[in-house]
């Protein structure tokens, strides 16, 4: 038992030294605060792992001495050399190895190895088991020779107590670090393998129950990794006048209730002002955290954490500052929740968190009350950017006295819902939310008109992503849980725009919420920067030819969706590949995709500038 405890001692040291590799990537800056954190986080996280790995190896020592050193050294050998191609990946592809990963190796399609390669790779793993099988032989004998056990025993207790203790450090300071924002200790988690630091608001609350946590916004980002953009924005050098901005977002909007039925007031709106309506738009994910951020930022998604780590706001709000925009953040649910404050709008000072506490109907009617009194208070000298965030949709609500307009309808309760569960009364329901925010709507129409502004004001409607309501009848209601069009798939409608013909060539081709911020920066606040420099997304004025897939996210995973397939990777790494109503297919995914969008979810992570 001690020879096995002193041999995973070793290999959290062998490992933790394997893993410097990830801290000196190209771009790569820490402080030193962020660097003795990693320490620390290192050496616990290697020694829980491999604890877990000691304690299912402790059943091979009723066997021989030599099958016992031969199999763990092989599974130590293996761990060793796994964690060392992963510092390679992780330095061509900023994130680790996961079981997409190897499928895009092993496809041949867009890899192909040289046969001494395999030869070395095959070396590699002989070289490195019969290393471990050494150290087990050595560390056998020294402990049979040993005399003074009990000086081993004290050093045993002496290294689990700094380990373990290294492990509780660790986690409780980036709870700290991450209620704080503070980018340096955050940072850190994206560059060890399968770490995941606890992060706790509720407990941080009853500490700091005046809630005077700040967002620590480094405006240069030295510590990050993060290249975005790839060189400094030329922002409007002609000193144009931009026009006014205006984005209206229901949460969880379906793109079949954008229809003169159940949105009438934004349907005529949009016809009598010639918006022009996207009929194959879809957002950057299945969850506000992604939808929101693809929207703002024109990057997928999954760039989230390590900008929240580092709470780069986005260059589009950034520019509309710079710009001197009057910028109205209305939002009915927290600000804060997901954490847009620390990330979209962590420039913006006095940011109107929420509405007040109340159900979503209410909180959306104050929302539009507040827009109301703040547009007729604005600066009219200069243009103005307004962000209007509706929730109804999202809760299912509606105010009790608002005529209810689809029948039968029914009570949402996602405790019983069910693959069995009857669609309609419950589609009902959502129909009458969406509804009811449209008639909200109406007075913000209504004061673009009286004001005089409309004519001179850019709209963006759309949602941050989809509600299923079991329509792939697999027992999927709401969002979050897969890529198919009933959760991705959303309004999109422009108003206000020149040159409506260009628009309409893009109105049928694939878009998504990546192509509204480089549409904005380029057209209409007249960044002259080449649109690769702060996004990935397409400019919407342009022929759309060439777009073949589209790349989606959530808090945990991500896919690559087609027009007839979703290539699917979860939490774990581990990919899926269905057809466009999520029903697994046994055919083989196009690579060339899949290798072009994790191009694009490594791009921002990668130096190219120019200038």
């Amino acid at each position: 038992m001690k020879k096995l405890y002193y041999f995973v001692l070793i290999n959290v040291f062998i490992s933790s030294f394997i893993t410097i590799r990830y801290f000196i990537v190209p771009g790569v800056s820490f402080t030193w605060i962020g660097s003795l954190f990693s320490i620390f986080a290192v050496l616990g996280h290697f020694f829980l792992l491999y604890l877990l790995v000691f304690l299912i190896c402790i059943p091979l020592l009723r066997f021989g001495k030599c099958i016992t050193h031969l199999v763990v050294a092989v599974i130590f050998g293996l761990l060793q050399i796994v964690l060392y191609i992963d510092t390679i990946v992780f330095e061509q592809y900023r994130f680790h190895i996961n079981q997409s990963v190897i499928s895009l190796i092993l496809s041949g399609q867009v890899v192909d190895f040289a046969l001494i390669t395999y030869f070395f790779m095959f070396g590699l793993l002989i070289t490195v088991c019969g290393i471990e099988y050494v150290i087990l032989c050595f560390l056998d004998k020294l402990i049979t020779r040993q005399k003074s056990l009990h000086k081993r025993s004290s050093f045993i207790i002496a290294t689990v107590i700094f380990l373990c203790g290294s492990f509780l450090i660790s986690h409780l300071v980036h709870m700290v670090a991450f209620y704080y924002a503070y980018s340096p200790i955050m940072v850190v988690k994206e560059y060890i393998p399968l770490y995941r630091p606890f992060t706790s608001k509720e407990i941080m609350g009853f500490f700091d129950k005046e809630g005077q946590h700040k967002v620590i916004y480094q405006k240069d980002n030295q510590h990050a990794s993060i290249y975005y953009p790839h060189n400094k924005l030329i922002i409007n050098p002609e000193n144009k006048t931009p026009p006014n901005i205006m984005f209206i977002v229901l949460d969880s909007w379906r793109y079949d209730t954008f229809n003169e039925l159940i949105s009438p007031n934004t349907y005529h709106f949009v016809q009598q002002n010639n918006g022009v309506i996207f009929n194959n738009h879809y957002s950057t994910g299945n969850a506000t955290r992604t939808g929101i951020f693809g929207l703002f930022y024109g990057i997928p998604g999954t760039y989230w954490d390590a900008f929240l780590r580092n709470s780069i706001p986005s260059l589009f709000i950034t520019t509309l500052q710079q710009e001197n925009y009057n910028i109205g953040i209305f939002t009915s649910a927290k600000v804060s929740a997901p954490e847009f404050d620390r990330t979209v709008f962590a420039t913006i000072q006095n940011l109107r968190i929420s509405s007040k506490d109340g159900p979503a109907s209410a909180r959306d009617k104050q929302l539009t009350d507040d827009w109301l009194q703040w547009y007729k208070k604005r600066d009219t000298t200069q243009p103005t950017f307004s962000f209007l965030f509706y929730d109804a949709p999202h809760a299912y609500d509606f105010p009790d006295d608002f005529a209810i307009k689809f029948k039968p309808i029914g009570d949402i309760n996602y405790m019983t819902l069910s693959n069995d569960s009857d669609q309609k009364p419950i589609f009902n329901r959502y129909k009458q939310s969406v509804n009811y925010d449209d008639y909200l709507l109406q007075r913000v129409y209504d004061e673009l008109v009286a004001s005089g502004t409309l004519a001179n004001t850019l709209i963006i409607i759309t949602g941050d992503h989809s509600q299923e309501m079991n329509d792939n009848k697999l027992g999927f209601w709401g969002h979050n849980g897969n890529y198919t069009d009933a959760q991705t798939k959303v309004p999109f409608v422009i108003i206000g725009a020149k040159e409506l013909e260009n628009l309409k060539n893009n109105a049928n081709q694939l878009t998504s919420h990546e192509d509204v911020v480089p549409t904005l920066m380029k057209h209409f606040l007249y960044v002259k920067n080449d649109i690769r420099d702060y996004a990935t997304g397409y400019d919407l004025f342009s022929p759309i030819i060439d777009r073949n897939w589209l790349l989606m996210s959530n808090y945990s995973s991500y896919a690559i969706k087609t027009s007839d397939n979703i290539y699917f990777v979860n939490r774990l790494g581990i990919s899926h590949y269905t057809d466009s109503h999520n029903h697994e297919v046994d055919e083989t995914p196009n690579y060339q995709y899949i290798q072009d969008a994790m191009k694009n979810m490594r791009y921002f992570f990668e130096c190219n500038s120019r200038g």
